[in-house]
């Protein structure tokens, strides 16, 4: 199994603070990246954190003519502003890769890890992903909201009338797939020089030689994929690396090609209608949808009864379709916010939803 995922608590040195992640590995030494990353990640990300709070505070202490020495009180430094959170977590997943990259006896010249982590911080919940595990929020729709979106909209959110009058129960994706299937990426990894092909256009066994643009329909986790010939990321005439992604930890050869460990970021206020959060890897979503999981989730009982649905479905998917079962791992989190839902949704997945299409949405206009 290459899998493996974390969960830290008191996240930061703060009390009510968490922080969950999954990491799918891959390559001959995969495991090896995804347990790197595991045991260096959390902790890289909580000392970047740290190191803003401190450096708020000393600034606050300087604008008033104050010493800042003494100033390592973590109970009077600031909370963080969702800009300073956020950029200390890309930092962190750029550090954790070049540590990688450095470690000896981790070899990521042909193998590395995805990495999606969810941190739960003054109220918020922020989401970074490298690579294609994916996580998903369960929200109740408010009152009136369906009918607030436009037809297209509602088109693509509604799926019975059973859940509609429950108050629909909605999978939002807070990541997006870093794959060559998305335009964005695609043309991002090309300038950078690499050679996108699937498996049978680099074999020359393809009648399509060159990327079609209708590689251009998994953007966002709308349609589940089963046919395996998926376009990678190739050294133009080699046979290596064949990364069916664009984003990872590791995979120092691909750094000439694009292949960046700089997550996608997003962070939402947690409000009383999210109710549920899965991070998982793409075990679980090569077959199932978003909205499948998420109805699962609805389901059971609780967070582990959850897991065992969405693995068992998983795997039966995986034994119907594939002579191959490839690692399944995932989080489920059952959410409770005492927080009163705000009259102004900015900031909320409400805000999210009020412009949300899976249909033509392109990535860049949710994550920064």
């Amino acid at each position: 199994n290459q899998d493996d995922f974390s969960v830290t608590q008191q996240f930061a040195g703060e009390s009510s603070d968490v922080m969950f992640a999954v990491y799918d590995g891959h390559g001959a030494v995969g495991h090896h990246c995804a347990e790197f990353a595991k045991d260096n990640l959390p902790k890289i990300m909580e000392k970047a954190l740290r190191q803003k709070r401190v450096k708020s505070y000393q600034d606050h202490l300087k604008a008033q003519g104050k010493s800042t020495k003494g100033s390592f009180k973590p109970e009077l430094w600031p909370q963080l502003g969702v800009e300073q959170y956020e950029a200390a977590c890309k930092k962190s997943f750029v550090e954790c890769n070049t540590k990688m990259h450095q470690k000896e006896d981790v070899l990521d010249k042909l193998s590395g890890t995805t990495a999606v982590t969810v941190s739960f911080h003054f109220g918020r919940m922020t989401v970074c992903n490298t690579g294609d595990s994916r996580a998903v929020l369960g929200h109740r729709m408010a009152e009136g909201a369906i009918g607030s979106q436009s037809e297209e909209t509602k088109s693509e959110i509604v799926v019975d009338d059973r859940r509609q009058e429950e108050r629909e129960l909605v999978a939002i994706p807070l990541t997006c797939d870093q794959t060559p299937f998305r335009r964005d990426e695609r043309e991002r990894v090309k300038k950078a020089g690499a050679a996108v092909m699937t498996v049978d256009q680099m074999e020359g066994t393809s009648l399509r030689q060159e990327c079609n643009e209708d590689w251009d329909r998994k953007v966002a986790g709308k349609e589940v994929i089963v046919d395996g010939d998926v376009p990678r990321l190739w050294v133009p005439g080699k046979d290596y690396p064949g990364c069916a992604f664009t984003r990872s930890i590791g995979d120092s050869i691909g750094d000439d090609i694009g292949i960046i460990p700089d997550p996608e970021v997003i962070t939402v206020d947690v409000t009383p209608r999210d109710e549920f959060l899965v991070l998982a890897s793409d075990g679980v979503f090569d077959f199932l949808s978003n909205q499948a999981v998420i109805d699962m989730c609805s389901q059971s009982s609780n967070p582990l009864e959850a897991c065992e649905k969405i693995v068992a479905a998983s795997h039966e998917q995986w034994c119907e379709n594939e002579d191959r079962i490839d690692d399944i791992t995932l989080i489920v989190l059952f959410l409770q916010s005492e927080k009163e839902s705000k009259p102004d949704p900015s900031g909320t997945t409400d805000e999210l939803l009020s412009n949300f299409n899976l249909q033509s949405l392109e990535p860049t206009h949710l994550f920064s």
